[in-house]
Order: C-alpha cells, then structure tokens, then sequence
C-alpha cells in the first residue's frame, strides 16, 4: 500500500528516502532510447542525487537559493529536483518549449542561480540572454554535447565531479532544517490572460496533494504510469510523479505527442494523467477508423457502443451489470471492446486522470464503457492543484455529466457573481514578488478566487462552466460561455481546434482548424484531391460541408449561443506560435489579437 505520510509533519524529501529503502532495486524510472526503454533503479537515481547535489553545494548552492529546471520530463529532471532539495534550495519549472524571453523572465524573477536544460534548444536560449542574468552561475545540459562557453557544464561531468567529494554530512544537514511549510518549487502560471505569475508551493501543499491522490486513487506499487504531461505543470508534478512515488511505483517517461501513440503501445500503462485533449484524439481517431470499416463493423460498433453506455453508470457506481446487460457486455466486450484496448494498449489501464481542462461527457462515457476508468479533476496552479477529484466509485459514485467528486479536506463555494471560492491544505504560499496580486487572489474572509465559473451541488460534486474571464458579453448583454461551445464542437470527428469569440459583438463567430485526417478521407471520396491544407479549407463543397456540422452542432445551444459564422483554418493553433499554452489552453485574446482582421471579415461579410 506504500508509506502513509503527514503533510504537516513530512516534506517531498520523505517520500524519495523512503522509496530508496523499501524499493532500492525495484525500477523506478523508464525512458525510451534508440535501443528500446532504459530503466533506472531507485538505489541509482539515489546515487546520481547524492552526486549533484554534492556538485551543488561544491558550487555554493545554499539554503534560500533558487535553481530552475527547464526540460523535458526525464530521468535527469527528477535527479535535478531532488539534488537542488538536498541543497536545502528550492527549484522552479520553466515549460521546454518555451522562448528566451519567456525563459529569461523566470530566471529574473527568481533569481535563479543555477539552469538546468536539456540540450541545445534551451542551452542556447538561455545563453542568449545571459546579459539579463547577472545571478546565474551555472548551467547544466543533460545531452552529451560540448559547449564553449564556461558557463556551461554538462550533467555527466557535473556528477563526475559531485562523486570526487561526496558531501553526505551536508546534505544530511541541509534535509534536517527543511520544515513542510518551506518554499519547495515554483511553478509559473501558464498565462493565458497575460505576464505568468510564480505560484509559490510548499513541502506541505504538495504532500497534501500527493498523499491525497494517492489514497483517492488507489496507487500501488505495482502500477507503471506513461508520463506526457510537463513535470512543469502541476497536474504532472503532484499526481504522474510524488503520489506515485509514495505507491511506489514506475513512472515511464513518453517522448511527447508526436509519439504517445507508440509509447502507449510499447508501456501499457496502468495509470495516467493526460489533459482532455488526449482523451479527445484517442476518441476522434477510432471514430475515423470505424468510418472507414466495412459496413457490418460499423453496426457491430454502434451496438457495442450503445451497450457500453448503457453499462457505464453501473460501473461509475461500482455496482454489477443486470444480467441480460451482463451477457450482452461481455459478447460486445469479446467481440470489441477487448480488441480495441489491446490495439490502442489500454487493456492493462486500471484508471486514467483527466485534468486541466472539462472533458466532454461524450467521451467520459465512452472510455467508461470500455470499462475504463476515467478520473476527473478540478483545480489550478495555486491549489497545488487539486480541489476536486473524482475518488473510488465504490464510496462516492461518479457521475457523467461534469460534475467532479470532492478532495478530502478542500472547501468551496459559490459567489454570488457565480465564482467559485475554495479552502484547501494545497493553497499556495503566494506569487513570487507580487504581494498585491497575492492579496487580490483572496476575499476578505481568506477563500480562494479561482476565477472559474461553476455549480456545487449538496452532495459536495462541483461542475465547472468556465473561465470567468472568459465569459463573452455579447452586445446585447447576454452571456455566453466559450469553453462550453468549444468542448462540444471540438469532439466533432470533423474539428481539431476551435476559437469561439464574439465579445461586445452582435452575435458569436469562430475560427475552425479541421481535423485534416478525417476531411481529406472525406474529400477523396468526394473527389477532391491535389489540394494543399490552404487550397483545401478554401473549396466551395468543403466550406459547405462545415456549414452543416455548423448548423448540426448549433441545435445543442440557444440563439444568443450559436455560431453565426465561421473561418477554417489551414494550420493549427500552438505552442510555437503562442497560441496554446503549455497545457493546450487557448490563449484568447492572443487569438483574437493575431487574427484580428479575419475575425472582423466575419462579422462584415455576414452584416
């Protein structure tokens, strides 16, 4: 069942030296080379530990110092974590993809003295504002490749030397004056509305989070969990790294979107946390597939589905099929529902986290009908993150609809103005340098403002509606919700992306980025084909063709709500061009800013 800890007595430090004496040999990390998955044992990410944080403190990292971390997730991201805790420092994350820029102003704003990046693309993006980073000392790259400036050191040589002077009575000093309400890492806001701010966590708040999720969700040592969401992130940090290490369990580290599919075929997990998205291109691919099956598949697999949903509730409440449904799910689960997650390498998934965004009922009910765990959660950067989670069916039945089970020992309300307020263990310590925003972050009487809009109902369950500072007001003062339209319209096979807009206008527009795969099957059945993606989303039977998915989809909503006109796109929204934020959240007004005179042509050509 693994250690139980108190998050007011223990820090993240407890759970690592714990691990290393129970597991020691057992693999702990996994990551995918040129020559399959290399695994690490707990007893040696310890030793690596030991060896950089003895090169740190060789180096004068100290107490009260700041180091920043800015790679993706692997190994070496754990081993820097960690080493910079034994230093009796705290770390901050910065998103791999981000620019110079964006980077530079994390290092400025923390002072840090210490990068830690993981090859050429962020060594040199740190280098080329080190004219703006008169605290750095050093930076360490975790790929082999040398580099002249001295600045510079590689993780391999920075280990070699920590292993000349192993300084073990220090660090064992350093742990000991670390209490749970120290700062332990901070982790920057993904600015959707503008400048990032540096959430400020403790020991406590993440131990609070981690113990939690772990007990919530049943971790156990023998579970292997695919990691794809940035340890940058929250979501990643506390629940697909800490909780599983108090389970004591293997954390398999994907080589990112471009091939989750394979990792996910390679791994077969038995747990995750992945952002909706994830769940959204899972569900959107087998629908294409099924499209382009044979006639007599696609009835067996409308069938299968239809049976699945009406299985998910009993599963959602944990309770056994009525036995006709009972023989009819598990014809369909032979005939379907097996091969498929063997296919896509879910049949070992015993439960899945969705986080950091509301995953579509559709597609909650649709993996619960494959008898695949799907858990929900609610929270944000401040809270560490979690507010709600949905736990065991057994004790608190999930429902499908959005509504999210609540965190042992979190509290909310609801505002009058329809915001929700919370209370929690995992709030965080403040922003980093921003005492006024701090303070705006709270009411009067100490709740949290998470600037989302939602509903609690008496049971405790919480279903969010959106961002308050989302909320268009249409010219005619009625209030429409966007994340509401875009969750819907994006589960369309059809749509990949959507930005639903219309603030202080007559009526709501969007822009649609097709889902190409599905269109082009389309097309070449239609006998459109040789077209590039711009050609494409141009052509007359293809405008046409949204038009109708426009006006199907629009059925769901009232007038106010409905989307009067639209754009395709012939490109995708995205981190590169500072689109999406690091967890795929649309940046809206960096939308609405970038394509401000394609959106002004749809209100004039409908006019």
């Amino acid at each position: 069942m693994g250690q139980e800890y108190d998050y007011t007595v223990n820090t993240v430090i407890d759970i690592f030296k714990d691990g290393v004496e129970k597991y020691s040999d057992k693999v702990f990390l996994k990551r995918r080379t040129a020559e399959g998955w290399q695994d690490y044992s707990w007893e040696e990410i310890n030793y690596q530990i030991e060896a950089l944080a003895s090169y740190l403190i060789g180096i004068g990292v100290k107490e009260g110092d700041i180091l920043s971390i800015y790679a993706q997730n692997c190994p070496e991201w754990v081993v820097a974590d960690f080493a910079t805790l034994y230093c009796g420092a705290a770390n901050a994350t910065i998103y791999p993809t981000n620019s110079a820029p964006e980077a530079a102003f994390i290092l400025t704003d923390t002072n840090s003295i210490v990068c830690f990046c993981e090859e050429e693309f962020q060594v040199e993006n740190v280098l080329a504002e080190l004219n703006n980073l008169p605290k750095l000392k050093k930076i360490i790259v975790f790929d082999d490749s040398d580099y002249a400036d001295e600045i510079v050191i590689k993780f391999s040589d920075a280990l070699k030397a920590g292993q000349k002077k192993l300084r073990l009575e220090e660090i064992k000093a350093n742990i000991a004056t670390i209490k749970p309400d120290d700062l332990m890492t901070l982790i920057y806001s993904s600015g959707t509305t503008g400048q990032p701010k540096g959430v400020m966590l403790s020991h406590a708040n993440i131990m609070y989070i981690a113990t939690n999720f772990k007990r919530v969700e049943m971790l156990e040592a023998d579970d292997l969990l695919l990691s794809l969401l940035p340890l940058a992130h929250s979501v990643e940090r506390t629940m697909g790294y800490y909780a599983l290490m108090i389970a004591g369990g293997t954390i398999a580290y994907s080589r990112g979107t471009e091939f989750f599919a394979e990792d996910l075929g390679e791994i077969r997990p038995t747990v995750g946390v992945f952002v909706p998205r994830v769940f959204e291109k899972l569900y959107n691919g087998i629908l294409n597939n099924v499209s382009n099956a044979p006639a007599n598949k696609q009835k067996i697999f409308a069938k299968a589905v239809a049976v699945g949903k009406e299985a998910g509730p009993y599963f959602m409440a944990n309770q056994s099929l009525p036995f006709a449904l009972g023989l009819k799910y598990k014809l369909y689960d032979k005939l379907l529902y097996s091969k498929l997650k063997q296919t896509l390498g879910l049949e070992r998934t015993r439960v899945f986290g969705a986080a950091g965004a509301p995953l579509l009922p559709e597609i909650h009910d649709f993996f619960w009908g494959l008898n695949m765990q799907i858990r929900k959660g609610y929270g944000l950067t401040e809270t560490s993150p979690t507010l709600n989670v949905d736990g065991d069916p057994s004790i608190m039945p999930i429902k499908s609809d959005g509504w999210i089970t609540p965190f042992p020992g979190a509290s909310l309300k609801i505002a009058e103005d329809g915001e929700i307020l919370a209370k929690s263990p995992g709030i965080m310590l403040g922003y980093l340098n921003k005492p006024e925003e701090t303070k705006e972050m709270f009411t009067e009487d100490g709740w949290l403002k998470t600037g989302d809009i939602g509903v609690l109902d008496k049971d405790g369950y919480l279903k969010i509606t959106d961002r308050k500072k989302d909320i268009i007001v249409t010219a005619g003062g009625k209030n429409v919700a966007p994340q509401v339209l875009e969750n819907i319209f994006a589960a369309h096979p059809f749509i990949e992306q959507i930005a639903v807009l219309g603030d202080g206008r007559k009526y709501i527009v969007a822009l649609i980025v097709p889902n190409f795969e599905t269109l082009k099957d389309w097309a070449n059945k239609e006998g459109i084909s040789d077209f590039n993606d711009e050609e494409l989303v141009a052509k007359e039977r293809v405008i046409n063709k949204y038009q109708e998915i426009v006006a199907e989809v629009n059925k769901n909503f009232n007038r106010v709500e409905q989307i009067k006109n639209f754009k395709l796109m012939p490109f995708e929204f995205t981190q590169e061009n500072g689109e999406l934020t690091p967890t795929l959240k649309l940046k809206r007004k960096v939308v609405m800013e970038k394509y401000a005179e394609d959106i002004e042509r749809l209100y004039i050509l409908k006019d």
